[in-house]
C-alpha cells in the first residue's frame, strides 16, 4: 500500500511530537503527593530557642544524640539529645540515627522539644534513605499530623524498606530487648551468692562465644538483610538462654528422663551426620565446615551449662539440662538437613 506523500509527512511529524512529549515527561515527571508535601514544608525554620548556644556546643562535644535520646549507655536526656543533634548536622555520622534523623524523631514525638510535625516533615524530606522509605516516612508523618497525633513512639525504623536499614533497625530493637534481659538477669542474681555469680560469668562467656559462632557460621551472610538476620539469631539465643535460667530458678525446667536424653542425643547425631553427608548444598554462605565449627562450640556451651547446674542447681540432673539443650540444637540443625 502506497501512502500519500503529505500523509507520510504528517505521520512523521506526529511521531516526532510524540517522542518529544514523552521525552519531556521522562525528564520532568509530575510531582507525587509526598513531594508536594516536601515542597510545602521546605521553608519551615528551626525555633531559635531550640538550637544550642556556643557554650552548649562545647559542652556537648563528642556527644551522641541517639544514646542521649533513648538512654543507651547513659541516662536519657531528650533535651540534651536535641542540642546534640543540632551539632551533629554538620557532619556525616556512621549511623542513620544521627543529626537530622534524630531531630525528626524529637519533633515528631514532642520529646526533647515542643512537637512540631511540619518541622519533622521537613526533616523527613531531607533525611537520606531509599526512595520508598522517604516517601513512606513523609506520608506517615503527614497522616499523624492530619489526625492530631499525640503519641511519642514515632521512629526512624517505622517505614524502612531496605536491607541496609533492616540491620540498623534490628540492632535498634535489640538494644531495648537487651536492656530488658539485663534487668531480668539482675533480678535473678540479686539473690545469688558471689560464688554463684562467679560461676555464671564462666558460663556466660562460653555461651556468648557459641552464640557468635552460630550467628556467623550458620546464618546466611549473602543477602542485604544479613545484618538483621545475624542480630535476630543472637537475640533468639540470648532469649533462650535467659528463659532456661528463669525455668531453673522456678524449678520449671521440663522433667526430661534418661530415656528422653538418649533419644535426643541419637536424633542429634543422626541429623548432624545427615548434614555432613550431603553433596548438594543450598545454604548460601553456610558450609559443612561452618556447621562443624558451630557444633564444636555448642558442645562446650552444653558442657558449661551442665557444670553450672551441678553447682547452682544440684537437684537438676545432667540428663535433664542436656536434653533441654540438645532438643534445641536438633531443631537448629534440621533446617540444613532438609
Amino acid at each position: 500500500m502506497i501512502l500519500h506523500t503529505s500523509l507520510k509527512i504528517l505521520l512523521v511529524i506526529m511521531v516526532c511530537l510524540t517522542v518529544s512529549v514523552l521525552s519531556a515527561v521522562a525528564e520532568k515527571p509530575p510531582q507525587v503527593q509526598w513531594q508536594k508535601i516536601c515542597e510545602r514544608v521546605k521553608n519551615v525554620s528551626y525555633p531559635p530557642a531550640d538550637q544550642p548556644t556556643v557554650r552548649n556546643a562545647k559542652a556537648l562535644k563528642d556527644c551522641a544524640s541517639y544514646n542521649l535520646y533513648y538512654g543507651f549507655y547513659e541516662d536519657a536526656d531528650p533535651e540534651k539529645a536535641r542540642l546534640c543533634a543540632f551539632g551533629e548536622m554538620k557532619d556525616l555520622g556512621d549511623s542513620p540515627f544521627y543529626g537530622k534523623a534524630m531531630l525528626m524523631t524529637i519533633y515528631a514525638n514532642g520529646v526533647g522539644a515542643k512537637r512540631n510535625l511540619d518541622l519533622a516533615l521537613k526533616l523527613a524530606c531531607e533525611v537520606e534513605g531509599a526512595p520508598a522509605e522517604v516517601e513512606g516516612r513523609v506520608q506517615h508523618l503527614a497522616e499523624l499530623k492530619a489526625k492530631n497525633w499525640q503519641g511519642s513512639d514515632f521512629s526512624l525504623c517505622d517505614d524502612i524498606t531496605s536491607g541496609y536499614m533492616q540491620g540498623f533497625c534490628a540492632d535498634h530493637a535489640d538494644r531495648f530487648a537487651e536492656a530488658k534481659r539485663n534487668a531480668k538477669l539482675g533480678d535473678i542474681q540479686a539473690k545469688w551468692t558471689k560464688a554463684d555469680i562467679k560461676e555464671f560469668a564462666v558460663l556466660s562467656k562460653i555461651a556468648n562465644q557459641y552464640f557468635d559462632v552460630r550467628a556467623d557460621q550458620e546464618v546466611d551472610q549473602t543477602g542485604t538483610g544479613r545484618a538483621a538476620f545475624t542480630i535476630g539469631e543472637l537475640a533468639a539465643q540470648k532469649d533462650f538462654f535467659l528463659k532456661t535460667l528463669e525455668e531453673l530458678e522456678r524449678g520449671a525446667l521440663p522433667p526430661y528422663s534418661a530415656r528422653q536424653f538418649k533419644d535426643a542425643d541419637a536424633a542429634l547425631n543422626t541429623v548432624y551426620q545427615k548434614i555432613q553427608k550431603k553433596t548438594e548444598l543450598e545454604w548460601g554462605s553456610v558450609t559443612k565446615g561452618g556447621i562443624k565449627a558451630t557444633q564444636r562450640a555448642w558442645l562446650k556451651y552444653r558442657d558449661a551449662w551442665i557444670k553450672f547446674c551441678s553447682k547452682k542447681y544440684p537437684g537438676v540432673s545432667s540428663e535433664r539440662i542436656n536434653t533441654h539443650l540438645t532438643l534445641k540444637r536438633v531443631k537448629e540443625l534440621e533446617e540444613f538437613a532438609e
